[in-house]
Protein backbone atom coordinates (compact mmCIF):
# COMPACT_ATOMS: atom_id res chain seq x y z
CA UNK A 1 0.00 0.00 0.00
CA UNK A 2 1.39 3.40 -1.35
CA UNK A 3 1.80 6.64 1.03
CA UNK A 4 -1.26 8.00 -0.64
CA UNK A 5 -3.26 4.59 0.69
CA UNK A 6 -2.57 4.67 3.92
CA UNK A 7 -4.59 6.42 6.66
CA UNK A 8 -1.93 7.86 9.25
CA UNK A 9 -4.12 9.55 11.42
CA UNK A 10 -2.98 7.87 14.68
CA UNK A 11 -2.60 9.93 17.61
CA UNK A 12 -0.52 9.36 20.60
CA UNK A 13 -1.31 10.45 23.36
CA UNK A 14 -3.04 9.00 27.49
CA UNK A 15 -5.60 6.20 27.20
CA UNK A 16 -8.74 6.56 29.37
CA UNK A 17 -10.50 3.63 30.60
CA UNK A 18 -14.37 4.46 30.03
CA UNK A 19 -17.13 2.61 30.37
CA UNK A 20 -18.41 3.96 26.51
CA UNK A 21 -17.35 1.67 23.97
CA UNK A 22 -17.33 3.52 20.57
CA UNK A 23 -16.17 2.55 16.99
CA UNK A 24 -15.38 3.63 13.87
CA UNK A 25 -14.11 2.08 10.81
CA UNK A 26 -13.21 3.83 7.55
CA UNK A 27 -12.71 1.36 4.40
CA UNK A 28 -11.07 0.97 1.58
CA UNK A 29 -11.89 -0.47 -2.25
CA UNK A 30 -11.67 -3.47 -4.78
CA UNK A 31 -10.95 -2.97 -8.82
CA UNK A 32 -11.14 -5.33 -11.42
CA UNK A 33 -10.60 -5.09 -15.26
CA UNK A 34 -11.08 -7.18 -18.01
CA UNK A 35 -9.55 -6.67 -21.61
CA UNK A 36 -10.25 -8.89 -24.60
CA UNK A 37 -7.69 -8.71 -27.02
CA UNK A 38 -9.88 -9.33 -30.55
CA UNK A 39 -7.22 -10.51 -33.14
CA UNK A 40 -8.49 -12.13 -36.98
CA UNK A 41 -9.18 -14.94 -38.52
CA UNK A 42 -12.79 -16.67 -37.59
CA UNK A 43 -14.59 -19.85 -38.90
CA UNK A 44 -18.13 -20.18 -38.32
CA UNK A 45 -19.32 -23.06 -36.66
CA UNK A 46 -22.74 -24.29 -36.22
CA UNK A 47 -24.51 -24.12 -32.70
CA UNK A 48 -24.85 -27.07 -30.55
CA UNK A 49 -25.99 -27.76 -27.07
CA UNK A 50 -23.57 -27.47 -24.68
CA UNK A 51 -23.67 -28.64 -20.94
CA UNK A 52 -21.89 -27.25 -18.14
CA UNK A 53 -21.27 -28.21 -14.34
CA UNK A 54 -20.09 -24.67 -13.83
CA UNK A 55 -23.67 -23.41 -14.48
CA UNK A 56 -25.01 -20.75 -12.26
CA UNK A 57 -28.64 -21.32 -10.42
CA UNK A 58 -28.81 -17.43 -9.21
CA UNK A 59 -27.18 -14.72 -8.22
CA UNK A 60 -25.64 -16.34 -4.88
CA UNK A 61 -22.74 -18.20 -3.53
CA UNK A 62 -22.12 -20.52 -6.94
CA UNK A 63 -19.93 -23.33 -7.67
CA UNK A 64 -18.25 -20.69 -10.31
CA UNK A 65 -17.22 -18.15 -7.85
CA UNK A 66 -15.13 -20.70 -6.21
CA UNK A 67 -13.57 -22.33 -8.57
CA UNK A 68 -10.87 -19.75 -9.57
CA UNK A 69 -9.55 -20.54 -6.08
CA UNK A 70 -8.75 -23.76 -7.05
CA UNK A 71 -7.71 -23.02 -10.55
CA UNK A 72 -4.68 -20.30 -9.25
CA UNK A 73 -4.72 -22.49 -6.41
CA UNK A 74 -0.62 -22.00 -5.21
CA UNK A 75 1.45 -21.03 -2.22
CA UNK A 76 0.38 -16.91 -2.58
CA UNK A 77 -2.01 -14.69 -2.12
CA UNK A 78 -5.26 -14.35 -4.48
CA UNK A 79 -7.97 -12.13 -4.66
CA UNK A 80 -10.11 -12.07 -7.66
CA UNK A 81 -14.03 -10.71 -8.17
CA UNK A 82 -16.36 -13.09 -9.40
CA UNK A 83 -18.91 -10.45 -10.16
CA UNK A 84 -16.82 -8.57 -12.20
CA UNK A 85 -16.15 -11.52 -14.40
CA UNK A 86 -19.49 -12.32 -14.60
CA UNK A 87 -20.43 -8.96 -15.60
CA UNK A 88 -17.29 -9.53 -18.54
CA UNK A 89 -18.79 -12.50 -19.73
CA UNK A 90 -22.21 -11.06 -19.82
CA UNK A 91 -20.75 -8.40 -22.32
CA UNK A 92 -19.09 -10.83 -24.36
CA UNK A 93 -22.44 -13.16 -24.78
CA UNK A 94 -24.38 -10.44 -26.43
CA UNK A 95 -21.64 -10.35 -29.21
CA UNK A 96 -21.37 -14.35 -29.54
CA UNK A 97 -23.50 -16.54 -31.66
CA UNK A 98 -24.09 -20.34 -32.18
CA UNK A 99 -21.89 -22.33 -30.11
CA UNK A 100 -19.75 -19.94 -28.43
CA UNK A 101 -23.20 -18.11 -27.49
CA UNK A 102 -24.05 -21.66 -26.24
CA UNK A 103 -20.97 -22.07 -23.70
CA UNK A 104 -20.86 -18.89 -22.43
CA UNK A 105 -24.97 -19.27 -21.64
CA UNK A 106 -24.64 -22.54 -20.03
CA UNK A 107 -22.00 -21.07 -17.38
CA UNK A 108 -24.04 -17.72 -16.82
CA UNK A 109 -27.11 -19.96 -16.47
CA UNK A 110 -29.90 -18.30 -14.39
CA UNK A 111 -27.76 -15.35 -13.05
CA UNK A 112 -29.22 -12.25 -13.93
CA UNK A 113 -26.43 -8.86 -13.83
CA UNK A 114 -27.70 -6.43 -11.35
CA UNK A 115 -27.27 -2.72 -11.70
CA UNK A 116 -25.76 -1.44 -8.20
CA UNK A 117 -26.04 2.37 -7.77
CA UNK A 118 -22.65 4.26 -8.19
CA UNK A 119 -22.06 6.60 -5.04
CA UNK A 120 -19.18 8.27 -3.50
CA UNK A 121 -18.08 4.87 -1.94
CA UNK A 122 -19.14 2.25 -4.30
CA UNK A 123 -18.37 2.55 -8.21
CA UNK A 124 -19.21 -0.20 -11.06
CA UNK A 125 -18.75 0.69 -14.25
CA UNK A 126 -18.43 -0.93 -18.12
CA UNK A 127 -17.05 0.72 -21.42
CA UNK A 128 -16.11 -0.21 -25.17
CA UNK A 129 -13.02 1.27 -26.61
CA UNK A 130 -13.25 1.34 -29.77
CA UNK A 131 -10.24 2.15 -32.12
CA UNK A 132 -11.43 5.25 -34.76
CA UNK A 133 -10.78 3.14 -38.10
CA UNK A 134 -12.12 0.20 -36.34
CA UNK A 135 -15.59 1.74 -35.18
CA UNK A 136 -17.37 1.19 -38.36
CA UNK A 137 -16.70 -2.84 -37.92
CA UNK A 138 -18.35 -3.06 -34.41
CA UNK A 139 -22.03 -3.92 -34.92
CA UNK A 140 -24.80 -1.23 -33.88
CA UNK A 141 -26.91 -3.44 -32.24
CA UNK A 142 -24.09 -4.77 -29.85
CA UNK A 143 -23.27 -1.55 -28.79
CA UNK A 144 -26.97 -0.47 -28.22
CA UNK A 145 -27.05 -3.54 -26.40
CA UNK A 146 -24.28 -2.88 -23.98
CA UNK A 147 -25.44 0.77 -23.16
CA UNK A 148 -28.69 -0.15 -22.66
CA UNK A 149 -28.61 -3.55 -20.65
CA UNK A 150 -25.15 -2.61 -19.13
CA UNK A 151 -24.80 0.68 -18.80
CA UNK A 152 -22.03 0.79 -20.76
CA UNK A 153 -20.18 3.45 -22.14
CA UNK A 154 -19.22 3.72 -25.81
CA UNK A 155 -15.73 5.49 -25.67
CA UNK A 156 -14.04 5.86 -29.35
CA UNK A 157 -10.31 6.89 -29.32
CA UNK A 158 -7.22 6.66 -31.77
CA UNK A 159 -5.20 4.38 -29.19
CA UNK A 160 -2.09 5.93 -30.24
CA UNK A 161 -1.67 6.14 -26.16
CA UNK A 162 -3.50 5.01 -23.37
CA UNK A 163 -4.70 8.22 -21.70
CA UNK A 164 -8.46 8.23 -21.90
CA UNK A 165 -8.04 4.54 -20.96
CA UNK A 166 -6.28 5.23 -18.06
CA UNK A 167 -8.05 8.39 -16.98
CA UNK A 168 -11.69 6.62 -17.65
CA UNK A 169 -10.27 3.60 -15.37
CA UNK A 170 -8.85 6.10 -12.66
CA UNK A 171 -12.35 8.13 -12.22
CA UNK A 172 -14.30 4.81 -12.46
CA UNK A 173 -11.95 3.36 -9.83
CA UNK A 174 -12.60 5.90 -7.28
CA UNK A 175 -9.05 7.08 -7.91
CA UNK A 176 -7.97 4.01 -6.55
CA UNK A 177 -6.33 3.13 -9.93
CA UNK A 178 -4.85 5.70 -11.64
CA UNK A 179 -2.44 3.92 -14.25
CA UNK A 180 -4.11 0.60 -15.86
CA UNK A 181 -2.35 0.35 -19.59
CA UNK A 182 1.24 1.22 -20.51
CA UNK A 183 0.21 1.12 -24.66
CA UNK A 184 -2.88 0.03 -25.91
CA UNK A 185 -2.00 0.89 -30.03
CA UNK A 186 -2.37 -2.92 -30.92
CA UNK A 187 -5.88 -3.72 -30.16
CA UNK A 188 -8.60 -2.78 -31.78
CA UNK A 189 -11.22 -2.64 -28.92
CA UNK A 190 -11.48 -2.86 -25.35
CA UNK A 191 -14.01 -4.87 -22.86
CA UNK A 192 -13.41 -3.14 -19.57
CA UNK A 193 -15.68 -4.22 -16.20
CA UNK A 194 -14.28 -1.48 -13.40
CA UNK A 195 -15.63 -2.05 -9.79
CA UNK A 196 -14.02 -0.07 -6.91
CA UNK A 197 -15.44 0.00 -3.11
CA UNK A 198 -13.93 2.53 -0.28
CA UNK A 199 -16.60 1.67 2.26
CA UNK A 200 -16.53 1.95 6.21
CA UNK A 201 -17.04 -0.69 8.61
CA UNK A 202 -20.04 -0.48 10.64
CA UNK A 203 -17.48 -0.22 13.59
CA UNK A 204 -14.07 -0.66 13.39
CA UNK A 205 -12.11 -3.80 14.59
CA UNK A 206 -10.59 -2.46 17.45
CA UNK A 207 -10.94 1.17 18.69
CA UNK A 208 -8.45 3.31 18.20
CA UNK A 209 -7.08 7.15 20.16
CA UNK A 210 -7.61 8.42 16.65
CA UNK A 211 -11.01 8.43 16.69
CA UNK A 212 -11.60 12.56 16.89
CA UNK A 213 -15.41 12.41 17.91
CA UNK A 214 -14.10 11.56 21.38
CA UNK A 215 -11.13 12.36 24.07
CA UNK A 216 -11.97 9.16 25.63
CA UNK A 217 -11.90 6.37 22.89
CA UNK A 218 -13.77 3.54 24.45
CA UNK A 219 -12.26 0.45 26.24
CA UNK A 220 -13.61 -2.85 26.33
CA UNK A 221 -13.67 -3.67 29.57
CA UNK A 222 -15.92 -6.55 31.58
CA UNK A 223 -15.44 -6.92 35.19
CA UNK A 224 -18.45 -9.41 36.71
CA UNK A 225 -19.70 -7.91 40.25
CA UNK A 226 -17.96 -11.10 42.50
CA UNK A 227 -16.95 -13.41 39.94
CA UNK A 228 -13.21 -14.79 38.77
CA UNK A 229 -13.85 -13.14 35.41
CA UNK A 230 -12.49 -9.52 33.22
CA UNK A 231 -10.84 -9.05 30.13
CA UNK A 232 -10.21 -5.74 28.35
CA UNK A 233 -9.12 -4.40 25.11
CA UNK A 234 -7.68 -1.24 24.97
CA UNK A 235 -7.82 1.24 22.14
CA UNK A 236 -4.69 1.11 19.43
CA UNK A 237 -2.55 4.28 20.61
CA UNK A 238 -0.59 4.39 17.22
CA UNK A 239 0.81 1.64 14.49
CA UNK A 240 3.41 0.51 17.01
CA UNK A 241 0.63 -0.97 19.39
CA UNK A 242 -1.15 -3.14 16.82
CA UNK A 243 -0.45 -6.97 17.64
CA UNK A 244 1.88 -8.32 16.37
CA UNK A 245 0.59 -11.90 15.31
CA UNK A 246 3.12 -15.11 14.98
CA UNK A 247 1.51 -16.54 11.53
CA UNK A 248 1.42 -19.42 10.23
CA UNK A 249 3.73 -21.46 12.79
CA UNK A 250 5.93 -18.53 13.50
CA UNK A 251 6.95 -18.49 9.23
CA UNK A 252 6.29 -14.66 9.69
CA UNK A 253 4.40 -12.08 12.25
CA UNK A 254 2.14 -9.78 10.46
CA UNK A 255 0.09 -6.51 12.22
CA UNK A 256 -3.15 -7.74 13.87
CA UNK A 257 -6.05 -5.89 15.43
CA UNK A 258 -8.28 -8.00 18.22
CA UNK A 259 -11.47 -8.75 18.81
CA UNK A 260 -13.14 -9.83 21.92
CA UNK A 261 -16.83 -10.70 23.49
CA UNK A 262 -17.98 -12.29 26.88
CA UNK A 263 -21.68 -14.06 26.93
CA UNK A 264 -22.62 -14.49 30.66
CA UNK A 265 -25.08 -17.30 30.66
CA UNK A 266 -23.99 -18.57 33.73
CA UNK A 267 -26.93 -18.30 36.57
CA UNK A 268 -24.44 -18.78 39.73
CA UNK A 269 -27.48 -18.14 42.18
CA UNK A 270 -29.42 -20.47 40.69
CA UNK A 271 -26.21 -22.61 40.18
CA UNK A 272 -25.00 -22.82 43.98
CA UNK A 273 -28.47 -21.88 46.08
CA UNK A 274 -29.04 -18.36 46.96
CA UNK A 275 -28.94 -19.64 50.77
CA UNK A 276 -25.88 -21.51 50.23
CA UNK A 277 -24.20 -17.97 49.16
CA UNK A 278 -26.26 -16.31 51.89
CA UNK A 279 -24.82 -18.40 54.52
CA UNK A 280 -21.01 -18.28 52.92
CA UNK A 281 -20.99 -14.45 52.46
CA UNK A 282 -22.55 -13.69 56.03
CA UNK A 283 -19.88 -15.80 58.16
CA UNK A 284 -17.43 -14.61 56.12
CA UNK A 285 -18.39 -10.98 56.20
CA UNK A 286 -19.15 -10.93 60.25
CA UNK A 287 -15.22 -12.21 60.12
CA UNK A 288 -14.54 -9.33 58.62
CA UNK A 289 -16.54 -6.94 60.58
CA UNK A 290 -14.02 -8.45 63.67
CA UNK A 291 -11.26 -8.77 61.95
CA UNK A 292 -11.21 -6.29 59.17
CA UNK A 293 -8.90 -2.99 58.06
CA UNK A 294 -12.47 -1.44 59.34
CA UNK A 295 -13.12 -0.04 55.99
CA UNK A 296 -17.25 -0.66 55.87
CA UNK A 297 -20.60 1.23 56.17
CA UNK A 298 -21.50 1.13 59.99
CA UNK A 299 -24.71 2.18 58.67
CA UNK A 300 -25.59 -1.06 56.56
CA UNK A 301 -26.01 -4.93 58.60
CA UNK A 302 -24.88 -7.43 57.83
CA UNK A 303 -28.04 -8.51 55.91
CA UNK A 304 -28.63 -5.40 54.08
CA UNK A 305 -24.72 -5.92 52.87
CA UNK A 306 -25.63 -9.74 52.04
CA UNK A 307 -28.50 -8.59 49.88
CA UNK A 308 -26.85 -6.35 48.29
CA UNK A 309 -24.22 -8.66 47.41
CA UNK A 310 -26.82 -11.15 46.01
CA UNK A 311 -28.43 -8.55 44.10
CA UNK A 312 -25.25 -7.58 42.31
CA UNK A 313 -24.29 -11.33 41.52
CA UNK A 314 -27.21 -12.24 40.19
CA UNK A 315 -27.06 -9.21 37.83
CA UNK A 316 -23.81 -10.80 36.00
CA UNK A 317 -26.52 -13.53 34.25
CA UNK A 318 -26.95 -12.73 31.15
CA UNK A 319 -24.44 -9.65 30.39
CA UNK A 320 -23.84 -9.72 26.99
CA UNK A 321 -20.53 -7.52 25.86
CA UNK A 322 -18.20 -7.05 22.63
CA UNK A 323 -15.54 -5.31 21.06
CA UNK A 324 -17.24 -4.81 17.83
CA UNK A 325 -19.84 -6.20 15.49
CA UNK A 326 -19.01 -9.57 14.33
CA UNK A 327 -20.66 -13.21 13.91
CA UNK A 328 -18.57 -16.32 14.52
CA UNK A 329 -18.60 -19.93 13.30
CA UNK A 330 -16.22 -22.28 15.17
CA UNK A 331 -16.20 -26.25 14.97
CA UNK A 332 -13.50 -29.13 15.22
CA UNK A 333 -11.65 -28.41 11.72
CA UNK A 334 -12.53 -24.52 11.19
CA UNK A 335 -12.88 -21.21 12.44
CA UNK A 336 -15.24 -18.39 10.31
CA UNK A 337 -15.02 -14.52 11.21
CA UNK A 338 -17.52 -12.11 9.15
CA UNK A 339 -17.91 -8.56 9.67
CA UNK A 340 -20.64 -6.34 8.11
CA UNK A 341 -19.62 -3.03 5.82
CA UNK A 342 -21.45 -0.07 6.39
CA UNK A 343 -24.97 0.17 4.13
CA UNK A 344 -24.61 1.87 0.87
CA UNK A 345 -27.90 2.70 -1.39
CA UNK A 346 -29.52 -0.16 0.36
CA UNK A 347 -26.34 -2.65 -0.75
CA UNK A 348 -24.62 -4.28 2.37
CA UNK A 349 -21.20 -6.21 2.04
CA UNK A 350 -20.33 -8.75 4.59
CA UNK A 351 -16.52 -10.17 4.75
CA UNK A 352 -16.61 -13.76 5.29
CA UNK A 353 -12.92 -15.10 6.63
CA UNK A 354 -12.82 -19.08 6.80
CA UNK A 355 -9.47 -21.02 7.97
CA UNK A 356 -8.90 -24.73 8.53
CA UNK A 357 -7.33 -25.50 12.01
CA UNK A 358 -4.84 -28.23 10.41
CA UNK A 359 -5.60 -28.68 6.73
CA UNK A 360 -3.23 -27.41 4.46
CA UNK A 361 -5.61 -23.91 3.14
CA UNK A 362 -4.40 -25.57 -0.61
CA UNK A 363 -5.85 -28.84 0.32
CA UNK A 364 -8.51 -27.65 2.04
CA UNK A 365 -9.35 -25.38 -1.02
CA UNK A 366 -9.56 -28.19 -3.37
CA UNK A 367 -12.55 -30.22 -1.05
CA UNK A 368 -14.42 -26.80 -0.99
CA UNK A 369 -17.34 -26.56 -2.91
CA UNK A 370 -20.92 -24.42 -2.83
CA UNK A 371 -22.79 -25.99 -0.12
CA UNK A 372 -19.98 -26.39 2.31
CA UNK A 373 -19.54 -23.10 2.01
CA UNK A 374 -22.76 -22.08 2.34
CA UNK A 375 -23.48 -24.36 5.03
CA UNK A 376 -20.58 -21.80 7.22
CA UNK A 377 -21.95 -19.09 5.78
CA UNK A 378 -25.90 -19.87 7.33
CA UNK A 379 -24.68 -21.39 10.95
CA UNK A 380 -22.67 -18.25 11.73
CA UNK A 381 -23.90 -17.05 14.66
CA UNK A 382 -24.33 -13.03 16.17
CA UNK A 383 -23.16 -12.63 19.63
CA UNK A 384 -26.03 -12.91 21.70
CA UNK A 385 -27.03 -15.06 24.58
CA UNK A 386 -28.96 -17.28 22.58
CA UNK A 387 -26.22 -18.82 20.87
CA UNK A 388 -24.35 -19.64 23.62
CA UNK A 389 -24.34 -22.81 25.74
CA UNK A 390 -26.19 -22.28 29.29
CA UNK A 391 -24.05 -22.89 32.60
CA UNK A 392 -21.15 -20.99 31.31
CA UNK A 393 -19.09 -17.72 30.67
CA UNK A 394 -18.09 -18.26 27.02
CA UNK A 395 -15.38 -15.68 26.08
CA UNK A 396 -14.44 -15.06 22.65
CA UNK A 397 -10.78 -13.81 22.01
CA UNK A 398 -9.16 -13.39 18.73
CA UNK A 399 -6.53 -11.74 16.42
CA UNK A 400 -7.40 -10.87 13.40
CA UNK A 401 -4.50 -9.81 10.74
CA UNK A 402 -4.42 -7.16 8.32
CA UNK A 403 -3.28 -7.47 4.18
CA UNK A 404 -2.54 -5.36 1.40
CA UNK A 405 -1.61 -7.44 -1.86
CA UNK A 406 -2.45 -7.69 -5.53
CA UNK A 407 -2.74 -10.07 -8.37
CA UNK A 408 -3.10 -10.37 -11.76
CA UNK A 409 -4.59 -13.55 -13.37
CA UNK A 410 -4.58 -14.65 -17.33
CA UNK A 411 -8.20 -16.01 -17.15
CA UNK A 412 -8.39 -17.29 -20.71
CA UNK A 413 -7.15 -21.16 -19.89
CA UNK A 414 -8.86 -21.09 -16.54
CA UNK A 415 -12.56 -19.80 -18.71
CA UNK A 416 -11.57 -22.60 -21.55
CA UNK A 417 -11.70 -25.63 -18.58
CA UNK A 418 -15.13 -24.17 -16.97
CA UNK A 419 -16.27 -25.41 -20.62
CA UNK A 420 -16.15 -21.70 -22.97
CA UNK A 421 -13.73 -22.65 -25.24
CA UNK A 422 -14.58 -21.41 -28.99
CA UNK A 423 -14.42 -17.66 -28.39
CA UNK A 424 -10.79 -18.21 -28.16
CA UNK A 425 -10.38 -20.42 -31.05
CA UNK A 426 -9.38 -18.89 -34.32
CA UNK A 427 -10.36 -21.69 -35.69
CA UNK A 428 -13.90 -21.99 -34.63
CA UNK A 429 -15.24 -18.19 -32.80
CA UNK A 430 -18.09 -16.83 -33.46
CA UNK A 431 -18.31 -13.33 -32.58
CA UNK A 432 -20.99 -12.02 -35.46
CA UNK A 433 -23.16 -10.63 -33.12
CA UNK A 434 -20.34 -8.20 -31.97
CA UNK A 435 -18.58 -7.59 -35.26
CA UNK A 436 -18.58 -7.33 -38.75
CA UNK A 437 -15.55 -8.97 -39.57
CA UNK A 438 -16.10 -12.54 -39.54
CA UNK A 439 -12.37 -13.38 -38.72
CA UNK A 440 -12.30 -12.63 -35.36
CA UNK A 441 -11.29 -14.28 -31.65
CA UNK A 442 -10.51 -13.58 -28.17
CA UNK A 443 -6.88 -13.66 -27.58
CA UNK A 444 -6.54 -12.64 -23.62
CA UNK A 445 -8.97 -12.51 -20.84
CA UNK A 446 -7.17 -10.30 -17.55
CA UNK A 447 -8.37 -9.78 -14.40
CA UNK A 448 -6.04 -7.58 -12.02
CA UNK A 449 -7.43 -6.73 -7.95
CA UNK A 450 -6.57 -5.53 -4.87
CA UNK A 451 -7.33 -5.20 -1.55
CA UNK A 452 -6.13 -4.14 1.66
CA UNK A 453 -7.84 -4.99 4.62
CA UNK A 454 -7.49 -2.91 7.81
CA UNK A 455 -9.03 -1.83 11.31
CA UNK A 456 -10.52 1.04 9.48
CA UNK A 457 -11.75 -0.92 6.84
CA UNK A 458 -11.75 -2.85 3.35
CA UNK A 459 -9.97 -0.91 0.47
CA UNK A 460 -10.49 -3.15 -2.21
CA UNK A 461 -9.94 -2.50 -6.17
CA UNK A 462 -10.58 -4.56 -9.39
CA UNK A 463 -9.05 -2.08 -11.45
CA UNK A 464 -20.38 -2.41 24.80
CA UNK A 465 -21.27 -1.91 27.99
CA UNK A 466 -19.10 -2.95 30.67
CA UNK A 467 -17.00 -1.80 33.85
CA UNK A 468 -17.29 -3.44 37.40
CA UNK A 469 -17.82 -1.74 40.35
CA UNK A 470 -15.79 -3.77 42.75
CA UNK A 471 -16.66 -5.29 46.01
CA UNK A 472 -20.28 -4.52 47.36
CA UNK A 473 -18.06 -2.67 50.09
CA UNK A 474 -14.61 -1.21 50.55
CA UNK A 475 -12.26 -3.45 52.26
CA UNK A 476 -14.33 -7.05 51.55
CA UNK A 477 -14.98 -8.92 48.39
CA UNK A 478 -15.55 -12.83 47.88
CA UNK A 479 -15.00 -13.88 44.47
CA UNK A 480 -16.66 -17.03 42.82
CA UNK A 481 -14.83 -19.49 40.31
CA UNK A 482 -17.09 -19.17 37.64
CA UNK A 483 -16.95 -22.17 34.37
CA UNK A 484 -15.60 -20.61 31.44
CA UNK A 485 -15.52 -21.88 27.88
CA UNK A 486 -12.47 -20.01 25.73
CA UNK A 487 -13.36 -19.78 22.27
CA UNK A 488 -10.12 -18.25 20.32
CA UNK A 489 -10.96 -16.99 16.95
CA UNK A 490 -7.25 -15.84 15.90
CA UNK A 491 -6.45 -16.55 12.55
CA UNK A 492 -2.81 -17.13 12.41
CA UNK A 493 -2.95 -19.76 9.03
CA UNK A 494 -3.53 -19.24 5.79
CA UNK A 495 -7.37 -19.15 5.14
CA UNK A 496 -9.59 -17.94 2.46
CA UNK A 497 -12.10 -15.15 2.17
CA UNK A 498 -15.25 -13.54 0.52
CA UNK A 499 -16.79 -10.21 0.85
CA UNK A 500 -20.40 -10.59 -0.42
CA UNK A 501 -23.93 -9.05 -0.85
CA UNK A 502 -25.06 -10.13 2.53
CA UNK A 503 -29.19 -9.75 0.78
CA UNK A 504 -28.28 -11.63 -2.02
CA UNK A 505 -25.58 -13.60 -1.42
CA UNK A 506 -23.54 -12.40 -4.41
CA UNK A 507 -19.95 -12.73 -4.21
CA UNK A 508 -17.74 -9.42 -5.18
CA UNK A 509 -14.66 -10.69 -4.06
CA UNK A 510 -13.10 -13.54 -3.11
CA UNK A 511 -9.98 -14.58 -1.97
CA UNK A 512 -6.58 -16.29 -0.05
CA UNK A 513 -4.70 -14.51 2.48
CA UNK A 514 -1.38 -16.98 2.26
CA UNK A 515 0.70 -14.70 4.11
CA UNK A 516 -0.35 -11.12 5.58
CA UNK A 517 1.69 -7.90 4.23
CA UNK A 518 1.04 -5.64 6.83
CA UNK A 519 4.29 -6.17 8.86
CA UNK A 520 4.55 -4.89 12.75
CA UNK A 521 7.55 -3.01 13.80
CA UNK A 522 8.58 -4.46 17.34
CA UNK A 523 11.17 -6.94 18.64
CA UNK A 524 9.76 -10.48 17.94
CA UNK A 525 9.25 -9.15 14.08
CA UNK A 526 13.33 -7.77 13.85
CA UNK A 527 14.09 -11.09 14.89
CA UNK A 528 12.89 -12.11 11.53
CA UNK A 529 13.34 -9.74 9.63
CA UNK A 530 10.21 -8.74 8.71
CA UNK A 531 9.46 -5.53 10.38
CA UNK A 532 8.55 -2.45 7.69
CA UNK A 533 8.33 1.17 8.00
Amino acid sequence: MDENGKKKNHKKGKIFLVILFLLLLIGGGVFAYFKFVVQKDKVKTKSKAVKSEYRMEGNGLEKFDLEFLKLENNDDNIIYSPLSIKYALAMLKEGASGEDKEQISQVIGDYESKKYDNNKNMSFANAMFIQNEYKNNVKEKYINNLSKKYNADIIFDSFKSPDKVNSWVNEKTLGLISSLFDDVSDYKFLLVNALAIDMDWKERIQSSTADSTTKNPEVYMVKYKHEKYSEMITPLDSDDSYKSLAFNDKAMYAKAVEIGASINNYDIVKELGEDNIRSTITKEYDDYLVNGDGCFDPTISTSQFVDKFVKELNSNYHQLSVSTDFMIYNDDDLKAFSKDLKEYDGTTLQYVAIMPKYQDINNYIKDIDKNSINKIIDNLKTIENKNFEEGKVTKITGYIPMFNFENEIELKEDLKKLGIKNVFSKDKANLSDMIKDNKIYINTVKHKANIDFSNDGIKASAATAGGGMGAASCGFEHLYDVPIEIIDMTFDRPYIFLIRDKNSGEVWFAGKVYKPTEKPCDDSAKQFNNCIG
